[in-house]
């Protein structure tokens, strides 16, 4: 591609996106537009029409692999960078099935951001190499427990992990409180979970969440 590389933004603290933003900048990629939600980034995508969009996984409301889902199955050809705290394989494996094109831990030197966002802009995937190494072998190992999930399982199983109800679930991800309540009963049984406090032991053995 010709010219400056064109951003959207999105992450949840401001802060972080201000220092994000000078990082970018200073690398001649331009942040044409910036978001604290998955439900903003949805809409602001097609207002902007970005040639990369950097996107956090864990935000209030609808977290960054819905809006990731929603922002591919608008635009297949969409170019979206995962940028998170998550460095256990089975979140970029997720994402990457999703449709990133790339993922980069927030451990990561700044320089690792820009060189990600300029190859994702030419086409070429992207995983720092702080993870790629455990990417590699969750995918040839088969992964783990969580590999029986579907996307959708998988993103309420965070999210209940996180303690956020059913309701707040349901709202989060605009979908009914009984599709909710049906995933969450799939997960106990998938899961050989009796509880919410099961579940989130769970979540804690596979660093899903941190303590």
């Amino acid at each position: 591609m010709q010219g400056e590389v064109r951003v959207l933004l999105v992450d949840d603290h401001a802060v972080v996106r201000q220092g994000y933003r000078h990082l970018l900048e200073k690398s001649n990629i331009q942040v044409v537009a910036e978001s604290d939600s998955g439900e903003e980034a949805y809409r602001l995508y097609t207002e902007t029409d970005p040639d990369v969009v950097i996107i956090d996984l864990s935000m209030p409301g609808m977290g960054g692999l819905e809006a990731l889902r929603r922002i591919i199955s608008r635009d297949r050809n969409a170019r979206v960078l995962v940028f998170s705290m998550h460095d256990d394989a089975i979140f970029p494996t997720r994402a990457l099935q999703a449709g990133a094109f790339g993922y980069v831990t927030k451990a990561s030197a700044p320089e690792v951001l820009v060189e990600a966002v300029m190859a994702i802009a030419h086409n070429r995937k992207y995983v720092s190499h702080d993870i790629a190494q455990q990417v590699a072998v969750h995918n040839i190992s088969g992964g783990d427990i969580l590999n029986i999930l579907s996307s959708r399982e998988f993103e309420v199983f965070t999210l209940l992990a996180q303690g956020r109800s059913v309701e707040e679930i349901a709202a989060s991800l605009h979908l009914d409180y009984k599709t909710i309540a049906n995933v969450q009963t799939r997960l106990r049984q998938k899961l050989n979970v009796e509880n919410s406090a099961q579940l989130m032991l769970l979540a804690i053995r596979l660093n899903i969440i941190k303590t």
